[in-house]
């Protein structure tokens, strides 16, 4: 009956959708990996006893450790340093800003923990169990504050009472290592792209699980008897260590991570996609000591020498006992008291003979002692000598460890050997140090993407003091500069004058919000941006050295042989740029010199000797039409003032004659009312009219007068400036002609 229904289980959702049946479907999971890896963490834990033995065998040769630190140092000695830059070297201000501001925040989040240590400890459990490991983690500080969120509609400034709101004060992104008995891949996988669910072991104490899962939860976690024997014993103590084993398991298929406990029936909490990351998974592509295309089960370095390192171990054991075998041992005559007096004696001291005539008979002192051989045995320790030296080389060859690696060199070889040694031990790890560096460069991205999903806008201005503007102010500024165009167009149409042209609008300037919207969208920061490391290997060597002076010598003659060209204009910059970045490229010199060479310009063109002649000339001229410009300028202003001061008097006429016909028709209608008024009025207010005409008819003639006056003054001024002017100019031109 069983075998029926396990037949009918072809996939994993066909064990069902509920809590009982979830949780059933993830510890079968783990136990398969179990059983997976169950050999190799076997061999990982008695690796370690040996890489750091408690009771270490007596006289043996740890040979292991060794090696694994001169790998250690050979792989990876040199912490990395992010490098963020545009993928395409072309004109794009967003990128490059956008490249600043994740290198800086890159940076700063490097510095604020010991990453170097995090990979150091990454790098030597690779060499030692097979596989390395750490995940990203990001960190929001969570600030609680009194009363409502300011920007919140709900805010109100005048209430009484206040109700506390939380933020993010600080974020942070950093790694931690995983231990390698605490991680496991739920799927049989042949490579990393094919992994569908991973799961991190964590041990949380109540506290832990009531924190992480809920009081109701987390009081119903069973936890696991505490590991110490002396804690064990007592009761009290016993249950104050407890911890629970909780799995942490992230399930790409639903983009989803489920804590699990092997001991609680239904899943402790289920959170959707928590990280948001493109691929998913909160960690890199582990680190593999041995490659292999067929499984992602591990394989620890050691065991490729482990029977020559045994071998090496009793070979040591045995040379060390006979070392302790080979001593000057003997039998002398007993009745020759003064031989163990003999043996006691300082250099240069005489023992006096009390039977000398006994040793004369015997034939001399070595008659008497008898030492025991030990030819034999120095032979074969000889022998061992010789074995354990083929023995450790045979592991040097199948490590890669060459003797240079290990500062160990025959004084009899020649550079030549010696260097070929290096090549060749270089060549054997390159595998091994590319891995590092895709590990750390994969962290490294990873980081990055939780800066560019997770940080806020606040943050990164705070951690990396980028000065770029924000939208609120680039859009002020604009609205200014219209404003003022406006105005002065306005004042233009007011006074008469032509409307200036509209002003050419900058480019728009980067602004923060633009910067943040390129981070947070994956295609325009993939495409926009490449996120490298430089090198984890301090080039210390030196062929490395001797290497980049060649590099430089060659930079320099090329500068010295093709720079004349390209000063006088015979070839192009263009030209020499790329025969340069040739010689960088192939040397892999980094980036940044490849940066620099792209800026390279141009050199103007040499100056011309009778150039300043003809600016000379060429500023007379100017000179002319600007002085013939200014005078037609200056005449057509006095056009328009004299046209509006004969708009203004013939203005002021028609109203005088306005006022003059009004007052006439009001004399008419008294006349007309008033006939029997006094005639000798009437005649004395026309003579007081006639008058007043002839005051105001002065008195515009005057003005016309001052007017034309004031015109000829000034076009007069202008015409002796002009040609005092032009004699200047022309003194001038004849000074510098002779």
């Amino acid at each position: 009956m069983q075998d029926a229904n396990a037949s009918t289980l072809e996939k994993p959702s066909d064990i069902g959708t509920t809590p009982e049946a979830i949780a059933r479907r993830w510890k079968l999971e783990l136990k398969l990996a179990d059983k997976r890896e169950s050999k190799w963490r076997e061999e990982a834990k008695k690796i370690y006893e040996i890489y750091t033995p408690l009771n270490p065998t007596a006289n043996s040769f740890n040979i292991f450790w060794t090696n694994t630190e001169t790998l250690q140092q050979s792989v990876y000695n040199s912490l990395p340093q992010p490098d963020v830059r545009r993928r395409y070297q072309d004109e794009d201000p967003l990128g490059k800003q956008v490249g600043e501001v994740l290198t800086r925040a890159l940076e700063y989040a490097q510095d604020t923990y010991d990453f170097d240590d995090i990979l150091k400890d990454d790098v030597l459990c690779m060499l030692i169990a097979g596989r390395g490991l750490s995940r990203v983690r990001y960190i929001p500080e969570i600030q609680s504050h009194p009363g409502n969120k300011p920007d919140q509609p709900d805010y109100d400034e005048e209430a009484d009472e206040e109700e506390p709101y939380e933020d993010i004060g600080g974020e942070q992104v950093c790694c931690e290592n995983v231990q390698w008995e605490d991680f496991r891949i739920l799927c049989n996988a042949k490579n990393w792209n094919q992994v569908t669910a991973m799961a991190f072991r964590h041990r949380f104490t109540r506290e832990d699980c009531m924190e992480k899962f809920g009081e109701e939860i987390g009081n119903k976690i069973p936890l696991n008897t505490a590991t110490d024997d002396d804690v064990q014993k007592s009761s009290e103590t016993a249950d104050l260590f407890k911890t629970a084993e909780i799995w942490e398991i992230w399930n790409k298929d639903d983009r989803e991570v489920i804590f699990i406990c092997p001991e609680y029936p239904v899943p402790c909490k289920t959170q959707e996609d928590p990280m948001e990351l493109r691929d998913f998974w909160p960690v890199p592509r582990p680190l593999y000591a041995i490659k292999n295309n067929q499984s992602l089960v591990p394989a620890a370095l050691y065991t490729q020498y482990e029977q020559q390192a045994k071998e090496l171990n009793r070979i040591s054991v045995r040379i060390n006992k006979l070392i302790d075998a080979l001593r000057v041992r003997g039998i002398y005559d007993s009745t020759l008291n003064e031989l163990s007096s003999l043996m006691k004696a300082a250099d240069n001291e005489l023992i006096p003979a009390q039977q000398a005539a006994a040793l004369i008979e015997r034939g001399g002192l070595d008659k008497a002692i008898w030492m025991m051989p030990i030819d034999m045995a120095a032979n074969v320790l000889k022998v061992l000598y010789e074995q354990r030296d083929a023995t450790k080389q045979v592991i040097y060859e199948i490590t890669g460890i060459s003797d240079i690696m290990r500062a160990a060199s025959d004084p009899n070889e020649t550079f030549g050997a010696q260097k070929i040694k290096t090549q060749w031990g270089t060549q054997r790890l390159q595998r091994l140090q590319k891995e590092v560096q895709r590990y750390i460069r994969d962290l490294i991205r990873l980081k990055a993407e939780i800066i560019s999903s997770k940080f806020q806008m606040q943050t990164l201005e705070q951690m990396t003091l980028v000065k770029m503007p924000h939208q609120a102010e680039v859009d002020m500024q604009m609205q200014q500069m219209q404003m003022q165009y406006q105005q002065q167009a306005m004042q233009a149409q007011q006074s008469g004058q032509p409307v200036p042209p509209p002003p050419q609008m900058p480019s728009p300037p980067v602004t923060w919000e633009a910067v943040m919207q390129g981070m947070k969208n994956d295609s325009t920061r993939t495409y926009r941006v490449d996120i490298e490391t430089d090198s984890t290997l301090s080039a210390t060597q030196d062929s490395d050295m001797a290497g980049l002076k060649e590099v430089l010598t060659a930079l320099v003659q090329m500068l010295q042989g093709f720079g004349p060209a390209v000063q006088q204009g015979a070839m192009s910059v263009d030209i020499l740029k790329e025969m340069m970045l040739v010689v960088v490229r192939r040397a892999k010199m980094g980036t940044a010199i490849e940066d620099a060479i792209e800026k390279m310009k141009q050199p103007p063109p040499p100056a011309d000797p009778n150039a300043g002649k003809v600016q000379a000339q060429q500023q007379i001229e100017q000179a002319k039409l600007q002085a013939g410009a200014q005078q037609n300028q200056q005449e057509l202003q006095f056009e328009q003032q004299k046209a509006q001061l004969e708009a203004q008097v013939q203005a002021h006429a028609q109203q005088v004659q306005a006022q003059q016909v009004a007052q006439q028709n009001q004399l008419e209608a008294q006349r007309m009312q008033m006939e029997q008024q006094n005639e000798a009025a009437l005649e004395q207010m026309r003579i007081q009219s006639d008058q007043r005409m002839a005051a105001v008819e002065q008195q515009l003639q005057l003005m016309i007068a001052q007017f034309n006056n004031a015109a000829k003054i000034e076009i007069a001024e202008i015409v002796a400036d002009t040609a005092l002017n032009t004699a200047q100019i022309s003194a001038a031109h004849a000074g510098s002609q002779e």
